[in-house]
């Protein structure tokens, strides 16, 4: 009977699961039960090691070199096994975290299963990274085979017939007009000899001719969207999708080795897509007041839901989220701007962190700020963009962008100033950092345009990591920053978890996994002055200029992929069950495999912490 409860507790559990049951078995039959009160030493660092030793039931805890805490396990979990593999002393010191009893298998058992069973070998041959790149794959693959290929299908499935429509820009608008008549087509492609110029839709002759009392024997240059964006035929349907919302546009050439092939509309994806994505950006633009715009934005969780059953990756899901974000943000500022007239000078409306980043996620708050021109005279100006303020805030926060609890936003007259102010701002941080105002400050370093004359933010951010690369004390300090967050490798265990007064002792999926990689792509981006700010771009770039390893790059791409896919399920299932989507999970509500994959995620970022420090000392 005994045989029977140790064979069947590991049939539960990867990797005994894909034995056979007479490997089984065998197994059971050799195993040894240990039992440890907590606070003993299970293995020391530099010991011999001839077991493998699986977690029946407690905690243990494993520190490197007997000192920095690599992981908590508990029921189910194996160590030992880096020791048996390489045939060397052990690097960790393991301590019963908890009384614990412990199943260990012998040395030459481990080997047999490892030589007889292909998956065995498998589960303790690969690493963290390859056991995080790996379930990237997992989770697409467990999509819905048909909606993932009507998302992911390229755009040349879209075009039906590759007869392109044209006319030139010196052609008359009735001339266009004909041409369209004839071919009976709404969109119209405008060439300048053989070159693309312009598109001109049924809409624009609505409203640029027949609305403006336009002469139909001018140009048709004169009406045409000039330099139309196009892309490959190749690209994905989803991927469209989010040029369309991030440029405010419905209609899309479609190339093919450098000719267009045809053009794609809004409602040829909406078709194939078979969502309501882009109703709400629609609704959003339209919207005749903030809670028009709150209304649209109710809709946002059912379409992340479709996006997330279907299998969409966190990095495009993320990018939609955000792209409706910033339009709320920009039509909530031009509805206030109609209510109070034009601005008195030329602003911009600068986003920080998230939004900025195109990373949000459901019920992310608001940060915000203004920019201004070189005019601003805060005693004559400040009233009325004041006023503006107070309207932009009070609206995305009924439209469920909430007010920022520290108060980053324009509403606050620090967070408007003119470019000129905001550069000395940006300066005295990097010119005389203090660890407790860098600690406040990072989230401005991510800052994006989302409305208004968008070159005042682009120089300043240009000025700004011009700054900071020739800095090194302060790239040290944002890096002492980075590093000061306290990874939860035994979050399972209710260690190293924050306590939420609804909720209890919960992960913050936020803080405690997305951040600290935030943190690293941003230490990156500002000591090689990478003006990026998009966090996996940032990523991208800082390994093709040699500030982290390809490799390294691609770890920390895959980290921040699965943690921030595990924070949309979880969210998905939260708005399912009519709660608000947070950013914390109990860890009793993760699956083992989440569970595992996080840990691995842990595990990879804080050894890139680790060379953050090192690598930011030793240019000090």
């Amino acid at each position: 009977m005994e045989l029977l409860e140790i064979s069947g507790f590991m049939a539960q559990f990867d990797p005994f699961s894909s034995l056979s049951a007479a490997q089984l078995s065998r197994t059971a039959r050799a195993v040894t039960i240990q039992y440890f009160r907590r606070g003993t030493m299970i293995v020391d660092a530099g010991q011999d090691n001839q077991w493998l030793s699986l977690v029946r039931s407690g905690a243990v805890e494993l520190k490197l070199g007997g000192t920095d805490l690599n992981a908590r396990l508990g029921e189910g979990e194996c160590f030992g096994y880096p020791s048996l593999i390489r045939n060397t002393p052990t690097q960790n010191q393991v301590m019963a975290l908890e009384d614990c009893l412990l199943y260990r298998i012998p040395k030459p058992i481990f080997a047999e299963l490892r030589s007889e069973n292909t998956a065995f070998a498998q589960f303790f041959g690969i690493n963290e990274r390859q056991r995080l790149r790996d379930s990237v794959d997992r989770l697409k693959a467990s999509a819905p085979e048909a909606q993932m290929a009507a998302i992911f299908s390229s755009l040349k499935d879209l075009i039906t017939s590759p007869v392109v429509i044209t006319a030139q820009d010196s052609d008359t608008i009735a001339t266009a007009a004909q041409i369209m008549t004839q071919k009976d087509v709404s969109t119209l492609l405008i060439y300048h000899g053989d070159a693309l110029v312009g598109i001109v839709t049924d809409k624009d002759l609505r409203r640029r001719v027949l609305g403006a009392g336009q002469p139909t024997d001018a140009p048709v240059a004169s009406i045409m969207t000039p330099n139309p964006r196009s892309l490959s035929s190749e690209v994905p349907i989803l991927t469209a999708l989010l040029v369309m919302l991030e440029l405010h546009i419905h209609h899309l050439p479609v190339t093919e080795n450098g000719a267009v092939i045809g053009v794609v509309g809004a409602s040829d994806l909406l078709a194939r897509m078979g969502s309501n994505t882009l109703q709400i950006a629609n609704r959003v633009r339209g919207a005749k007041d903030a809670a028009s715009v709150a209304r649209a934005t109710l809709l946002l969780p059912r379409a992340v839901t479709g996006l997330v059953d279907a299998g969409v990756d966190a990095d495009h899901v993320g990018r939609f989220v955000s792209s409706i974000g910033e339009q709320a943000h920009a039509q909530i500022l031009a509805l206030a701007e109609a209510e109070l007239g034009p601005a008195p000078l030329p602003y911009a409306l600068v986003a920080f962190g998230s939004l900025a980043r195109s990373e949000q996620g459901l019920g992310s708050d608001q940060d915000n700020g203004f920019v201004f021109g070189p005019a601003y005279d805060p005693d004559q100006h400040d009233a009325y963009f004041h006023a503006l303020a107070r309207r932009l805030v009070d609206g995305l926060n009924t439209a469920g962008y909430v007010y920022c609890t520290g108060d980053i936003m324009a509403s606050n007259p620090k967070q408007r100033r003119s470019l000129h102010d905001w550069t000395q701002h940006f300066a005295r941080w990097i010119d005389t950092p203090d660890p407790e105002a860098i600690l406040n400050s990072t989230i401005f370093f991510d800052m994006r345009a989302v409305a208004g004359d968008t070159r005042l933010v682009e120089t300043l951010r240009e000025d700004v990591f011009a700054m900071a690369k020739k800095d090194k004390i302060f790239q040290s300090f944002i890096a002492r920053s980075a590093c000061g967050t306290r990874i939860p490798l035994g979050f399972f265990r209710n260690l190293l978890l924050e306590h939420d007064a609804v909720e209890g002792d919960v992960l913050n999926l936020k803080t405690q996994a997305i951040a600290p990689i935030v943190d690293i792509a941003r230490a990156h981006a500002l000591a090689n002055g990478i003006l990026e700010t998009n966090t996996l771009e940032r990523l991208s770039r800082a390994a093709e200029m040699g500030s982290l390893s390809a490799e390294s790059a691609a770890d920390l791409r895959d980290c921040f992929e699965f943690i921030r896919d595990v924070r949309f399920r979880h969210q998905v299932r939260q708005t399912a069950a009519g709660l608000p989507a947070t950013n914390k999970l109990a860890p009793a509500n993760l699956s083992r495999f989440d569970r595992d994959h996080l840990r691995d995620a842990f595990k990879v970022i804080r050894t890139q912490l680790d060379y953050l420090r090192t690598k930011m000392a030793a240019q000090t």
